[in-house]
């Protein structure tokens, strides 16, 4: 009988290894953020190993990066997605963009983070019209709009506590429908201003 262990080259993660990430997961002006929230929790991945990947020089995962500040050719290489994807999932940081992470909770349930949230001009979801929110509803705590280990090992959750930022929960990406007309015009009109 032949026992045969597979090793991970954690500086060569590849979509041809069996990685696991489809585009049609993704939904118009998705964050980079729940982009990679979606590609490690469906790999089982750790937060460690998906951050050695996003940056062409070494960072420290704990201390994290911010998303603008990460190799889109890495990235994109990594999901299998076009480099447009991942630009369109990356705010640039600007007098708007607010440090902390803010989400819509009937967004998150459906495992979906857009980066229109992070403009502090605004201040409810274009979809369903909540107000989005920047703290845990369990701890109380805010998370800082970064990628780093901790918030990657904490999809749709607050990296703190672990609890849903949605009292639904969320769905995993393959159980998620694709948003609506309706929404997915909402999203592009407060995306382009």
């Amino acid at each position: 009988m032949t026992l045969l262990i597979l090793t991970l080259e954690e500086h060569a993660l590849d979509p041809r290894l069996g990685y696991v990430f489809q585009r049609s997961w993704l939904q118009p002006y998705e964050s980079l953020v729940s982009m990679l929230w979606k590609f490690a929790h469906m790999n089982r991945l750790p937060g460690y190993l998906v951050m050695s990947q996003v940056c062409g020089h070494p960072i420290d995962p704990y201390e994290g990066t911010v998303p603008a500040d990460v190799d889109i050719a890495r990235v994109a290489r990594l999901l299998g997605i076009t480099r447009r994807n991942v630009r369109e999932g990356i705010s640039r940081p600007t007098n708007d963009t607010c440090p902390f992470l803010r989400f819509c909770p009937s967004c998150i349930s459906t495992a979906y983070h857009s980066r229109i949230f992070q403009l502090e001009r605004h201040v409810r979801c274009p979809i369903h019209g909540d107000a989005l929110r920047d703290v845990c509803r369990r701890c109380g705590r805010r998370s800082a709009y970064k990628l780093d280990a901790q918030l990657l090992d904490a999809p749709f959750r607050c990296k703190h506590c672990r609890s849903c930022y949605s009292a639904l929960g969320y769905a995993p990406p393959t159980g998620y429908r694709k948003l609506g007309q309706k929404a997915r015009a909402a999203v592009t009109r407060a995306a382009i201003g």
